[in-house]
């Protein structure tokens, strides 16, 4: 988009700067000049002869000498040469006039004055010199001829003639000397001019090989226009991919297709040839296809007026000032969000701390404000109270790249400190890094937490009196009061003190009647009583409280569950105090707790009644305990020794009535003696098992460390001794031990591994094993013991551990039901637990435990 115009930029004229050398001449010549015209004065007016009138003369010359001299030391040189040529032809014109002759020595000075002229003013002035010489003399002569001259014709010669000629002859002198060196000084000024213009147009030549390669090469478009006709006389390639244009297309046009906004063309053309170069201006470019697209355009016309070319360079920025938009918006956004912010907010250098910006809200912390905080470090302003404080931030804040909640002290523009919390990023202003920052005080929080630390101590107090000392002293110190009380109401009607709290020290306890005071009408209603000032007035016959000069009173009743009074907490001050909303929630809090504790104290002393009554009931039913255990060891007598005694009766004369008859018995009579004999073979069986049944839950357990494995490995020795044709595969787990009675382990042990044997006899082999189930966090350690017999169907589990209760029918698997049962009590005497878990077909696992827990 480069701008083009057809109109030609003339060249003005300007004036030369002053010579200091021509200054000087001038200087010279002047002084000179009036020098010789004042001896010529001087001498006319000693030597003249009476009615002579020459000295007038000199004196006109010396007063134009005079004034040129003074032009030159005002800088006036410009006037000073005309004057002095004018000067002297003046004073030559006079002179001949004077002495009545052009033949006279004055001619000198129309050959000073054209002399002057050749050197000091230009041609044109040397030109008029000339003519006005030649004019002067030839009319001087003419007069002279026709006798115009009033004057006699004068030639005496003389030393006034010789100063003349003198001065005239030096003043042209110097005047040829000056023209000399000018003439010099400009051949010197050209020789080096044209070796400067040698060197010049070779740099030329070598810029014009770069800026070739530079046009060609630049990755921003350019273009080459003439600034006569504003024709495109070149592109470069970058061009040819911003536009769409090939180079042929653009050549020899005018730009104007290359806008999508004439009036910015017009407007940018006009910018351009008001400075001859215009540098980033905006614009909108149309390419080749239509589209339009935001650019920067730069162009440079030179300063040399005769240069016509004009280069240009456009930039496509519309992909950056989208991102520059995109920034402004953010950037106005975090300006909005850092002035706006109810925190108060710092941005400050990291190198030195130097406070850079400070947002609009109230400093909370140091109460200073932003023209406070400005320029001055956090140092300064009291935000480290040490500079050590400020590194150990920034420390932390470079190795952390952020800090969140920072707790510090600062100091107050008042000179306190604060506790204050600080959140801190990293960010870069500028290329110089900085540090934002959001500093919050949390002097209210701490003192908050400081509050709740005491209710926290005061509601969770140990228990019982004790408990009522430290509730008093916590409240006092939260709440500012003079006295703090909790009384618990008698049957009589009066209050007995539990604890007192009054000027920080702990008072006696003591009964006080409560009739016409404040704590009565505390107990009459549901929520505080509050009286902040004049509580004499309100309660005259509380006279114990007027005599200790008490103003405010607020109490609490405190109620059982069925909302009857059970005690009161009350607090005094001696001065009229304003209670705040959070100072009755924490007497709520602490009268809550207090009502609490004073509720299981009165349940506790029920319990300590019932318990007095209770032991001795105990004792009762004990020894009722104590009689039906030896009735139960009487009655496992009886069973041992009566019952038994007539059983093995019958089985032995069953027995001996089978020798004697047993050959002349029928097929009936023989099933008939054979179940007789096996109903008393069970009978004892099931005698057995209730007496080890009953063993299992008398006498004292002898615990001790029992190696189980090896029990096991007894036990199963014992019974492939009893099965020798039995193929058993034992899988012990060794060394597990076990905290336990070891007699009663034995018997767990014998009857799971004789129940594990039994089930598993249908198998070609019977796999026994023995083990430890894996640890699960605290719990007790879980021995196991698995089989691949018949098992069982689950849904039957909760008949394994009864009395009697059988899974299989007698007539597959022997046995009584008495087994499960005994080494459930015995597992429960050691304070463990046994459960059981099968598959029909698949086989049995027993897991039990003794009670003790697991251990690494």
């Amino acid at each position: 988009m480069p701008p083009t115009s057809s109109r030609l930029l003339e060249p003005t004229d300007q004036a030369p700067a002053p010579d200091g050398q021509r200054k000087r001449v001038l200087e010279l010549l002047a002084l000179l000049t009036g020098i010789a015209a004042l001896l010529v004065l001087v001498i006319d007016l000693i030597f003249a002869s009476p009615g002579q009138r020459e000295a007038w003369i000199a004196a006109c010359l010396v007063l134009v000498s005079g004034v040129a001299y003074a032009l030159v030391r005002w800088d006036r040189i410009h006037y000073v040469a005309p004057l002095i040529v004018m000067g002297t032809l003046a004073t030559a014109v006079l002179s001949v006039v004077t002495y009545g002759s052009v033949r006279t020595a004055v001619g000198f000075l129309f050959v000073a004055a054209v002399a002057g002229a050749g050197t000091f003013l230009g041609r044109t002035a040397l030109i008029a010199t000339v003519a006005a010489s030649v004019g002067a003399l030839g009319v001087l002569t003419l007069a002279e001829v026709n006798g115009w001259f009033n004057a006699t014709p004068y030639f005496e010669v003389g030393l006034r003639v010789w100063i003349t000629h003198s001065a005239t002859v030096i003043v042209v002198g110097v005047m040829v000397y000056h023209s000399g060196r000018q003439l010099r000084e400009a051949f010197d000024r050209q020789k080096a001019e044209l070796e400067l213009r040698k060197k010049t147009e070779h740099q030329r030549d070598l810029n014009l090989e770069r800026f070739a390669r530079i046009f060609r090469t630049s990755p921003s478009p350019m273009i080459a226009q003439s600034a006569r006709s504003g024709m495109i006389l070149d592109v470069n390639p970058a061009f040819e991919r911003c536009y769409g244009y090939t180079r042929d297309q653009a050549l020899g046009r005018p730009d104007s297709f290359l806008w999508a906004d004439p009036e910015q063309r017009e407007t940018y053309l006009a910018a351009l040839f008001a400075a001859r170069r215009a540098e980033q201006y905006p614009a909108r470019g149309q390419r080749a296809d239509g589209s339009t697209f935001e650019g920067l355009v730069s162009s440079e016309m030179g300063d040399d007026r005769e240069d016509k070319l004009v280069i240009t360079t456009i930039s496509d920025v519309s992909a950056q000032n989208e991102v520059m938009e995109r920034l402004r918006r953010s950037e106005e956004r975090f300006a909005k969000a850092f002035h706006f912010s109810p925190l108060n907010m710092t941005i400050s250098r990291l190198s030195d701390g130097a406070i850079i910006e400070v947002n609009r809200a109230q400093d909370r912390a140091q109460g200073l404000l932003p023209e406070e905080i400005k320029g001055k470090t956090s140092v300064e302003i009291g935000a480290w109270l040490t500079p050590r404080d400020r590194e150990a931030f920034v420390e932390q804040l470079l190795c952390e790249g952020h800090i969140d909640g920072y707790e510090t002290r600062m100091r107050h523009k008042d000179g306190s400190l604060v506790d204050t919390r600080i959140w801190a990023e990293l960010l870069d202003i500028d290329g110089e890094p900085c540090i934002l920052a959001c500093t919050v005080s949390i002097t209210a929080e701490k003192e908050r937490e400081a509050l709740l630390l005491n209710v926290a101590r005061g509601v969770a107090a140990e228990t019982g009196e004790a408990f009522f000392s430290a509730l008093t002293r916590h409240l006092c110190e939260a709440i500012g009061s003079d006295m703090v009380v909790v009384g618990e109401c008698r049957d009589d009607g009066r209050v007995r003190s539990l604890a007192i709290r009054q000027d920080g020290q702990a008072r006696p306890n003591f009964t006080f009647s409560i009739e016409g005071t404040p704590c009565a009408r505390s107990l009459l209603q549901q929520d505080m009583l509050i009286c902040t000032s004049g509580l004499a007035a309100q309660f005259p016959q509380a006279t114990s409280l007027i005599e200790s000069g008490c103003q405010a009173y607020l109490g609490k009743a405190l109620r059982d569950a069925d909302g009857t009074a059970i005690g009161v907490l009350f607090a005094l001050w001696r001065q009229p105090v304003e209670l705040r909303p959070d100072t009755q929630a924490l007497i709520a809090i602490f009268a809550g707790r207090a009502n609490s504790e004073l509720v299981r104290l009165r349940r506790d002393r029920e319990i300590q009644r019932l318990n007095e009554t209770l032991e001795h009931r105990v004792r009762e039913r004990t020894a009722d305990l104590q009689q039906l255990n030896a009735e139960l060891d009487s009655f496992a007598y009886s069973v041992s020794h009566d019952l038994k005694s007539p059983l093995r009766a019958i089985d032995g004369f069953t027995r001996l009535l089978e020798e004697e008859v047993g050959p002349r018995l029928s097929a009936d009579e023989r099933q008939l003696l054979d179940r007789v004999l096996s109903s008393t073979q069970r009978m004892g069986s099931l005698i057995d098992d209730l007496l080890a049944l009953a063993r299992v839950s008398q006498g004292v357990l002898a615990q001790q460390t029992v190696d189980l494995s090896a029990m096991v490995q007894g036990i199963l020795a014992q019974e492939q001794l009893k099965q020798p044709g039995r193929v058993i595969e034992q899988r012990i787990t060794p060394d597990l031990r076990a905290h336990c009675d070891p007699r009663l382990a034995r018997i767990v042990l014998e009857n799971l591994l004789a129940n594990a044997l039994k089930y598993s006899r249908t198998k070609d082999r019977s796999v026994i094993e023995w083990g430890l189930l894996p640890p699960v966090g605290g719990e007790p350690r879980m021995f196991y013991v698995r089989d691949n017999g018949v098992g069982f169907d689950m849904a039957y589990a909760d008949k394994l551990f009864k009395p009697f209760q059988r899974l299989h029918m007698p007539s597959e698997f022997e046995g009584t039901g008495i087994g499960l049962a005994t080494v459930r009590r015995i597992i429960e005497r050691h304070g463990g637990h046994i459960t059981g878990e099968g598959q029909p077909g698949v086989g049995a696992r027993f897991c039990f435990s003794f009670g003790e827990p697991q251990t690494s």
